[in-house]
């Protein structure tokens, strides 16, 4: 059985990072503790700054009856700043500890801890315990029954197999909505989570709603905005919190942007993409703030 607290540990919570929200210019201390019973024998703290690597010592900080405390420092010369630890020692003689773990060989700077300055979370996300939600496969109530089933879908009754891959996979629709999740909110808090995190509620053409049509209403075969807005009320009443996947880099072929930017290349609309040529055979990505394919119109 292998021993974890014999492992070096950094991560990114307070403990470990003198300020979680630091501004530019600042010098943040980061932490490293390294067990006794580890192979470690020496700590260099590695910055990218500016494209260019800079491998700095660390302070030995203290020592406790099991481990001892290495303090680095970080200098926020750019918005986000990467870091990882160099440690001495091992079967190879060297080793990388980045927010994957402990690696005996190389690595890219892809899963390195980050400083950032941009705003930090809301003083209620340390503590959030967050239940997903895929509206269309939760809960269906009795109103969904009612709504017309829309063209792109293909209706399924609740019980019915999903297609796990394959090209029917994103047009099952098995009606789920927003009242469904009413219905069961009861048991969401009796597993203590405080906050429900919604996959995409806008219009769309698919079942899971990242195609967005529209980013101006919540979906009508969700129950639309009323049903949004019940949802909250009941969730609160809970004392839990209601989130949403707002996906405003990206959105279908059918949103009246991506109508528009194929009609007339000088619209302003255009500009929200990236064509490769206008309008047919293309490659189109939002602009809005960072880049995503969406499919080209359907011919």
């Amino acid at each position: 059985m292998v021993d974890c607290w014999s492992f070096p540990h950094h991560d990114g919570s307070a403990t470990y990072v003198s300020d979680l929200c630091p501004a530019l210019g600042d010098r943040v201390d980061v932490h490293l503790r390294i067990p006794y019973a580890s192979d470690v024998t020496d700590v260099l703290l590695r910055t990218y700054v500016d494209g260019e690597q800079s491998l700095d010592r660390v302070q030995l900080d203290r020592e406790d009856a099991r481990d001892r405390w290495y303090r680095g420092t970080v200098t926020m010369l750019n918005p986000v700043v990467n870091y990882r630890w160099l440690l001495a020692g091992g079967p190879a003689r060297y080793q990388w500890l980045n927010g994957t773990g402990i690696h005996q060989h190389d690595v890219t700077d892809a899963a390195d801890f980050r400083l950032s300055t941009y705003p930090g979370p809301p003083d209620w996300a340390p503590d959030a315990v967050l239940y997903q939600i895929f509206p269309d496969r939760f809960g269906r109530s009795s109103a969904a029954d009612e709504r017309q089933t829309p063209a792109w879908a293909i209706p399924q009754s609740w019980d019915d197999p999903v297609i796990g891959r394959g090209t029917e996979t994103p047009y099952q629709l098995y009606g789920g909505d927003l009242d469904g999740i009413i219905e069961h909110l009861d048991h969401i808090a009796s597993l203590g989570a405080n906050t429900i995190y919604l996959t995409p509620i806008f219009p769309a053409q698919s079942n899971h709603r990242y195609d967005a049509s529209s980013f101006d209403q919540v979906d009508p075969i969700l129950g639309g905005d009323d049903a949004l807005a019940r949802l909250t009320a009941a969730a609160h009443a809970r004392g839990l919190r209601v989130m949403g996947d707002f996906t405003t880099n990206h959105c279908g072929d059918a949103h009246e942007w991506f109508r528009a930017a194929i009609a007339d290349a000088s619209s302003p609309e255009a500009g929200f993409f990236l064509f490769h040529t206008h309008p047919h055979g293309v490659r189109v990505v939002v602009r809005l703030p960072v880049t995503a394919e969406v499919r080209p119109p359907k011919s």
